[in-house]
Formats: structure tokens, C-alpha cells, sequence
């Protein structure tokens, strides 16, 4: 049966003295939030919406990258709440932190490939822990992608490119799950997962968004 959103938040209403009151507020500002961003990325991204597959032919995406779409609009509460749709994550990674002001980027590409069954390095919530993981690849769709900023690193996938930026899908990008411009010249590495074969390189050109310059 088809995910019917207008079903899901009536029952979550009607649910609302069962739950604990924390917890409701926390997943209806998430719900919104996610809604939100989901509305204006549509619309003012049109060009970040091509999904082809790493063959560069009419296909699927890589299964993770399927996951981290689904998960596109999350992002940080501000203040002393926390996100839980992020917390569950960390737990389910077997993290011990427990707030959504940590850097969650390798959380975001860990849960992705922890769905899917991927293999993850032991210290998955390390950004540049990534470079060193599965094998290296041309860039191409669905590849992990490492960049080096200032105070540390960053890690999300590949999904297009420009001339001088690599379009990423990742978390913690404007304290978001989202697409974003990052200069080529930060990335240190790019990998697949080493029990896979190789790609075919392949990334579609893609043009506007914001450019990320520091994803801490």
C-alpha cells in the first residue's frame, strides 16, 4: 500500500495523548521542517533532479543513494531539543552521542549503507575516517566523496557535477539532509564499497544551488 501522508498525520494526531509530549513535538517540527525544505529544494533547484544510474544509461541508482533521497529534508532543531529521526540513526550505528550538534555527516553516509547492508568503517562518525574505507573510484554516481575543510572533513555521495564542483547528497550540509555544490578542489578521495565491482564513471552535469564553503 502507498505511503499516504495525509493518513500518517491524522492518526499521528489522533495519537497525540498516547505519546509522550516531548517526543510528539519533536517529530511534528521534524515533519514540517522536512516538508518544507522538500518544497523549496523542488522548486528552486529544478536542475538538481536528474537521476541517472552509474552505468550513465536509464536506471536505478545505487540502493543507497535510493535511502539517503528518502531521507533528504531532515535536518537539526535548534536549541536544546534534538532531532530523534537523527538520534535513531546514531543508535542504530551503535553511537553513544547523543545530541544533533555533533557533526552527523558520517552518520548520514553510515545509516545509508547500514541499510542497504554496506559494509562501514569502525569509526563511521569521522568524516575523513571515509577516505580510507572500502576501495577507490573514478567519481561517479553514488560514490562516497571525502572533502577536507577547515577544522576537518566532510563525507557525503556524488550524484552530478559542474566544472568546478561535485553536487553532493549529503547530511549536515546547512544543518540539513540536501544537495549542495562543493568546490572539487576540497575533495581528498572518492570510494565504493569494496565488496562491489567498480562503476562505470559516469555524473550528470548539473547547475545552481548554494555553495557549501564549511558543512561543521
Amino acid at each position: 500500500m502507498p505511503f499516504n501522508h495525509a493518513i500518517f498525520m491524522n492518526e499521528l494526531r489522533r495519537r497525540r495523548g498516547k505519546i509522550p509530549q516531548d517526543l510528539y513535538d519533536d517529530m511534528m517540527a521534524s515533519i514540517e521542517a522536512g516538508l518544507a525544505n522538500a518544497e523549496a529544494n523542488a522548486s528552486a533547484s529544478p536542475a538538481l533532479q536528474p537521476r541517472p544510474s552509474p552505468s550513465g544509461k536509464s536506471g536505478e541508482e545505487p540502493p543507497w543513494i535510493a535511502v539517503a533521497r528518502s531521507l533528504m529534508g531532515t535536518k537539526e532543531i535548534v536549541g536544546p531539543k534534538h532531532n530523534q529521526v537523527i538520534l535513531g540513526w546514531i543508535k542504530s550505528l551503535g553511537g553513544w552521542f547523543k545530541d544533533d550538534e555533533t557533526p552527523w555527516c558520517g552518520t548520514f553516509v553510515g545509516f545509508c549503507m547500514f541499510k542497504v547492508g554496506i559494509e562501514r568503517p569502525v569509526n563511521w562518525f569521522r568524516a575523513k575516517e571515509w577516505s580510507s574505507w572500502g576501495k577507490p573510484c573514478q567519481p561517479s554516481v553514488g560514490a562516497v566523496v571525502v572533502f577536507a575543510r577547515e577544522g576537518g572533513g566532510h563525507v557525503g555521495f556524488l550524484v552530478g557535477q559542474s566544472a568546478d564542483h561535485y553536487y553532493v547528497l549529503g547530511g549536515n550540509q546547512s544543518n540539513a539532509v540536501n544537495i549542495m555544490p562543493i568546490a572539487k578542489a576540497r575533495a581528498i578521495a572518492t570510494r565504493w564499497p569494496r565488496s562491489l565491482a567498480l562503476p562505470v564513471p559516469f555524473l550528470p552535469t548539473m547547475s545552481g544551488g548554494v555553495i557549501s564553503r564549511n558543512e561543521a
